[in-house]
């Protein structure tokens, strides 16, 4: 979000926008104008750390178990941590380890998944398991009381998980469906693509995708639980306040029989030799804002500079007081937030700075960003910025061990990573010690401003003129594929649409949010002479629509289009025709959108009204893969967008109007980003609409002659 777009940005658009319209329309974002800022208080004194003491030994069969008595409540909690996350999927089972921790706790040989709910929370608990970068965990909590039954429910999942088939098939899913919410997310996207770039063929470059998750079956995740989850070089952690005697005794006794395998050691290759500054540019039509993501590999975990470039962090960008924050925000009002980070993997983390700003600024910020990054490394830290950045880490630390949960997080952080203990117990001492001379060598060390892959997710038509001079550019859509500057900048011919191929009829349509009834619509098509008329009409609680398209049977061309929105108290209302190539008409807006428009001027060749997206649709040629653009006019705006289409696969839905096989069509650069599930015999009706990251679909009901 940035601060200055304030302005609700709806458009009377056609069948295909319909409920976006209504969903939208009125989100307004605040002015941070208005907020007071105020001087942050004096820092407190510096609390000592008193790192508690621990027990730690290791079973026969490779188990490495550590035991924290500490805390002040009656609470505990064990974890289990398998070297096993990500980085060890297959290529093409990406998403993998994710899948089989979400299932782990689904069932086992005596219990379903009902049971294990049922008797961790009947003991106030929890248990749940995750896959990270690296490591694979299982973890419970609950009172000190049932220390038993949440171990044993632990074991339970960790050695005799089943995995039923209908939760296998419900996990992917969900997993499915975010990949699919990911699409309409700027930040997710920059992620994806960054990650992508700086790795490449690592094991920490791959993202899952529809298709990776698709190929996972049961067999792939009981297979990947045998291959991961043993005993030897794993890590079990108990924290709180436990009796380490007794504790000791029962997980001797619950995971002394374990059975141990070999542990598989990832062979980590070298990343990708950077030897140029590149702008990757991820097209996203109708962003009005710019996520960009700039950084390159970074060190490995035990890296001698690492606490020099803490501090070096976070002088440059590891908080609100920082100077990617106080510059892009406090000073040029660009963007909301603005920072950088320093990760720390089993292998090679990378630097990243992130900000997000509109699109009219995405050049200046970048500049900006990249010279920021040019003067750590060329000018000295002033002492007041190096106290600053010094005081907050040192001081901060001490919050971070308060609890028996911290404490055990960063002692398993240690020890999987194969650090020693003194860095959590000297680390302010280590961290004062880093001088200005210090965070300007690791700058020049360890930043390559010439070598940085630059990430910018946005309206690449606003953006590749504006960013040409910076640095080389690569294209790709919102899923990784490759575009070509042309199809970015949508210098194609004009599809020439084949009206012939339509079809009179009328469809009707329920509108489910989070699966349950909100609304309808009706839509009719008519011929009309030389003409074809397009009437709908929407209903929901949100507000309703009204619209009547008039275009060409002949060639397509638009003719004229009436439209009514209303949104409790706000309504607006196009009527616009085209005349040998003319827009001339008026659309009534609210004063917040800019107030009444009048339009009397030519119309680009190709250009539709809204509304004629969906009958486009209805006649293009469709085939896996397929790829092309629906430019239409804005009328709220007064300027031309551009809807991207593309082709993603076939799928058999089932819908209350009957059983149909579909095109899978995502569209992106209206309102918001949309699946469309379209007929495949032609025409292609609508039969299905998704909006990605929203919980709301539309479902054919009926359909037939007028």
């Amino acid at each position: 979000m940035n601060p200055t777009d304030s302005t609700p940005r709806s458009h009377p658009l056609g069948f295909l926008a319909l409920v976006a319209s209504v969903l939208l329309l009125g989100w307004g974002l605040p002015d941070p104008a208005s907020a007071q800022l105020t001087e942050p208080p004096p820092p407190l004194q510096e609390r000592p750390i008193h790192f508690p003491d621990f027990q730690s030994f290791e079973l026969e069969n490779g188990l490495q178990v550590v035991i924290l008595p500490y805390g002040t409540q009656p609470v505990m909690s064990v974890r289990l941590y398998v070297p096993g996350g990500n980085a060890f999927e297959p290529e093409d089972r990406s998403g993998l380890a994710d899948l089989t921790a979400t299932v782990l706790t689904q069932g086992t040989r005596t219990r379903d998944a009902d049971e294990i709910s049922s008797a961790i929370e009947g003991v106030g608990g929890n248990l749940s398991a995750s896959a990270g970068q690296d490591f694979f965990t299982v973890s419970t909590t609950a009172l000190v009381e049932h220390l038993d039954t949440a171990v044993d429910l632990l074991v339970d999942v960790v050695r005799n998980a089943t995995f039923p088939e209908d939760e296998v098939d419900l996990a992917r899913t969900q997993m499915l469906s975010g990949l699919q919410a990911q699409l309409g997310q700027p930040q997710a996207l920059a992620q994806r693509r960054f990650s992508a770039i700086v790795y490449g063929d690592h094991p920490y470059g791959k993202n899952p995708s529809p298709e990776t998750v698709q190929n996972i079956s049961r067999d792939d995740l009981v297979a990947f639980r045998d291959r991961v989850l043993h005993p030897k070089g794993a890590l079990l952690m108990i924290a709180g306040q436990v009796d380490p005697g007794v504790v000791e005794i029962q997980i001797r006794d619950r995971f002394g029989d374990w059975a141990p395998k070999e542990r598989e050691e990832l062979a980590f290759p070298t990343l990708p030799q950077r030897d140029d500054r590149r702008i990757y540019m991820v097209h996203r039509p109708g962003s009005v804002q710019s996520v960009l993501g700039v950084g390159h590999g970074g060190v490995e975990p035990g890296h001698p500079d690492y606490f020099s470039l803490v501090v070096m962090n976070r002088v440059l960008g590891g908080g609100a007081d920082a100077r990617l924050f106080q510059i892009l925000r406090e000073e040029r009002g660009w963007t909301y937030g603005a920072g950088s980070q320093l990760t720390r993997p089993a292998d090679r983390g990378v630097f990243r700075a992130i900000t997000e700003v509109r699109t009219e600024v995405t050049d200046s910020a970048l500049v900006e960003l990249i010279h920021q990054i040019e003067r750590i490394r060329d000018e000295p830290v002033p002492e007041a910025e190096m106290d600053a950045a010094r005081n907050y880490l040192a001081g901060s630390f001490p919050l971070r061990l308060e609890t028996a949960n911290q404490v055990a997080g960063q002692l398993a952080t240690n020890r999987l990573l194969g650090l020693p203990l003194e860095e959590i117990t000297e680390y302010p001492e280590r961290i004062r010690q880093v001088t200005s001379q210090d965070v300007q060598r690791v700058a020049r060390e360890h930043l390559h401003p010439d070598e940085l892959a630059i990430i910018v997710v946005g309206d690449g038509r606003e953006l590749v003129e504006m960013l040409d001079g910076i640095a080389p550019m690569e294209f790709f859509d919102v899923r990784g594929d490759p575009l070509t500057r042309d199809e970015v900048l949508g210098l194609a011919e004009p599809t020439a649409w084949q009206a012939d191929r339509l079809e009179a009829g009328i469809r009707r349509y329920d509108l489910y949010l989070q699966g349950e009834p909100m609304g309808s619509a009706e839509y009719t098509l008519e011929r009309d002479g030389d003409s074809w008329v397009s009437t709908t009409f929407v209903t929901s609680p949100a507000g309703s629509q009204e619209s009547r398209l008039r275009f060409s049977a002949l060639d397509f061309s638009p003719q004229a289009l009436e439209q009514e929105i209303a949104q409790g108290p706000m309504d607006i209302r196009a009527q616009v025709q085209v005349e040998e190539g003319r827009l001339q008409g008026s659309v009534s807006l609210p004063e917040q959108m800019g107030g009444p428009q009048d339009y009397d001027r030519d119309l680009a060749p190709g250009v539709l009204l809204p509304g004629m997206d969906e009958l486009a649709l209805a006649v293009a040629d469709l085939e896996e893969g397929a790829r092309f653009s629906i430019p239409l006019m804005d009328l709220t705006q007064g300027e031309e967008i551009t809807l991207e289409v593309r082709v993603t696969g076939q799928e058999s839905i089932q819908v209350p109007a009957g059983s149909f096989d579909t095109w899978v069509v995502e569209v992106s650069g209206g309102p918001a980003p949309l699946t469309l599930y379209l007929r495949e015999e032609a025409p292609h009706i609508l039969i299905r609409q998704e909006f990605q990251g929203q919980p709301v679909r539309l479902d054919l009901t009926a359909f037939g002659t007028p």
